[in-house]
């Protein structure tokens, strides 16, 4: 599902956002923004070599500033990353 806030953000979920992370994947070909890494959309997402969307800043508490669209505002995402990169930036 796609939904769109009232002050105009993307949130989608379930297939969409599944949909929305493969074609991402393909934009990148395969590779993590931060280290050039080749990444598995299909791996467990524990593993270092799996595919994670990473948006600016955090999501926000309860995700109130998430938007599922490619940009650079806060929430916004800035690009597909491998596992261990996602990780870092979170501090795991």
């Amino acid at each position: 599902m796609i939904k769109t806030t009232k002050d105009g953000r993307t949130i989608r979920t379930g297939e969409d956002y599944t949909a929305f992370r493969y074609q991402l994947h393909g934009e990148q070909s395969g590779c993590c923004v931060d280290c050039g890494r080749y990444t598995d959309p299909e791996a467990p997402l524990e593993w270092d070599s799996s595919f994670h969307i990473a948006h600016r800043g955090s999501r926000g508490m309860g995700s109130a500033i998430r938007d599922d669209v490619v940009g650079p505002k806060r929430g916004q995402v800035e690009g597909g990353k491998c596992g261990g990169c996602h990780r870092k930036e979170h501090g795991q």
